[in-house]
């Protein structure tokens, strides 16, 4: 602002100094608004008045000024000249009072104009207007500066808001994505570049990595943001469903169709559509979505009217799409059309220094809870947030750390508490409740390791009955989500029964 004041702080002290030589009662410099209008920049003497502060004139509406300004000269108003006062609608000045205007000119260009004006008659010579034609070439160097310093300053007050918001808008997009490792800032450069596209995107990574929160991340930082981000999880419904939540349903369309029913690609109309766990999606509704895709409209189940639906892609695979192509249990067109730009997410044991940045976050958002008092982490917890591989990614630490701070009781969290469940293995401690669970575990140890994990959730499946969802289901007794345990199924070749396929 100090660069601003001081060319400004010349003009005062010119219009001051004249004021020694000229007996004016008024002194304005006017500069240019830059929509061919003069505004006053400054003004001196005992009638200068607030209300001349900010004041504007229009040069398409004030020709004669515009005419002066063209010439470049300096022009003294006599009492007989068609003169329209330049200040005729705030200051009430005597008809024939003194008024003369200079034009203020840098390297032929006028920008700017110097009035002086006095309420008697005569004031103003000849003489005078030579002399201001000489002072105003000063003026006019100092409005020069007084401009330049302006439009500096109004350049980098916007910015400056401009960095501020995009800066508050970034930190809102990747509210939880928090990180600072070289690998997740490479992933975050990522999000952004694709997210002021239209191309679908893969994202890739372990379970636990943040999928899901990167695809919210694109979505808010997208030409699409103000519309809806819609969300499945291809794994967690079966395929019998899979075709009526993506499409809907006409009304009738069978039994249970009680009303007519939008999918999720038309409740992400204009928005963004994430598919989870793509990979698990049935092969038979493949065609359908990749139609959807391509052409931009779709069926309803029981429906013959095509919908147009405009939506972007996103989604998000733990596994390795390419294996499941050559597998038969993705299409090669449908991988194709959404992986135009593969995403990795990476895993938390390559982002070195994370974890206890996200575990201080997990704490800080705790202790905004009631009863959860003032968390903090001792040096060895510390440590063995920083040293473990983590293979559960952030959602496994974020659980640590909330079943930590339990046991703390809201107080300091030690390595002891963070050990709590033996999550440093990977997996909860073991519940073993009956005999037949112990012979089980006792055969791991023969064959490979494929063998052990397809032996382990045959006999999980074979106590619940083949059930994998739910209390006392194979997915709780294991300690994995349902949608994990089928992926593992699929896999391995294990069916409900509990034989391998």
């Amino acid at each position: 602002m100090e660069a601003m004041m001081a060319p400004e702080r010349t003009m005062d002290i010119v219009l001051d100094s004249l004021r020694e030589l000229i007996d004016y009662e008024l002194a304005v410099v006017l500069g240019y608004s830059g929509d061919d209008r003069l505004i006053v920049r400054t003004m001196k003497g005992p009638l200068a008045s607030p209300r001349l502060a900010g004041y504007s004139i229009s040069l398409a509406e004030r020709t004669d000024l515009a005419a002066l300004l063209a010439t470049g000269k300096p022009r003294l108003f006599l009492t007989d000249d068609d003169y329209i006062d330049t200040y005729a609608d705030i200051l009430d000045l005597p008809a024939g009072h003194s008024c003369l205007a200079a034009p203020l000119v840098i390297d032929g260009t006028a920008i700017g104009l110097l009035t002086l004006d006095h309420r008697s008659c005569g004031v103003f010579s000849e003489q005078i207007l030579r002399f201001i034609g000489v002072i105003s070439r000063l003026i006019a160097v100092a409005l020069a500066q007084s401009e330049a310093s302006r439009a500096l300053h109004d350049r980098n007050s916007r910015l400056t808001a401009e960095r501020n918001r995009l800066l508050k808008h970034d930190a809102e997009a990747f509210r939880d994505l928090a990180g600072s490792s070289q690998a997740w800032l490479s992933a975050l450069d990522s999000i952004k570049l694709v997210a002021a596209t239209e191309s679908p995107v893969l994202l890739l990574g372990e379970t636990g990595t943040g999928k899901e929160e990167a695809a919210k991340a694109i979505h808010r930082l997208s030409p699409r943001s103000a519309g809806p981000f819609v969300a499945l999880n291809c794994s967690a419904m079966p395929a019998s469903l899979a075709e009526s939540e993506l499409f809907g349903h006409e009304k009738g369309s069978f039994t249970d169709a009680r009303s007519l029913r939008r999918g999720r690609f038309e409740l992400a109309d204009s928005g963004t559509l994430f598919l989870d766990e793509i990979g698990d999606l049935p092969l038979e509704i493949q065609p359908k979505l990749l139609r959807a895709l391509q052409e931009g409209t779709l069926e309803r189940v029981g429906g013959e009217t095509p919908v147009r639906v405009d939506v972007r892609i996103i989604v998000a695979t733990h596994e390795d799409l390419g294996t499941a192509v050559d597998a038969g249990r993705f299409r090669e067109d449908l991988f194709y059309r959404v992986a135009i730009f593969p995403l990795r997410m990476p895993p938390l044991r390559e982002r070195h220094g994370d974890a206890i940045l996200l575990a201080e976050l997990f704490a800080s958002r705790l202790r905004a809870r009631p009863g959860w008092g003032s968390l903090s982490f001792s040096e060895d917890a510390l440590r063995l947030l920083e040293t473990t591989p983590w293979p559960g990614n952030v959602r496994e630490l974020r659980n640590a750390v909330e079943r930590a701070a339990i046991l703390a009781r809201g107080g300091i969290i030690s390595a002891a508490e963070l050990r709590a469940g033996d999550w440093a293995k990977g997996r909860p401690a073991p519940c073993i409740k009956d005999a037949a669970c112990l012979e089980g575990c006792a055969e791991l140890g023969a064959g490979t390791l494929q063998d052990a994990e397809r032996r382990h959730i045959t006999a999980a499946l074979e106590r619940s009955g083949g059930r994998i969802y739910g209390t006392g289901g194979a997915a709780q007794a294991l300690g994995l989500k349902p949608s994990t345990l089928q992926s593992r199924m699929k896999k391995l070749g294990v069916s409900r029964t509990g034989g391998a396929r």
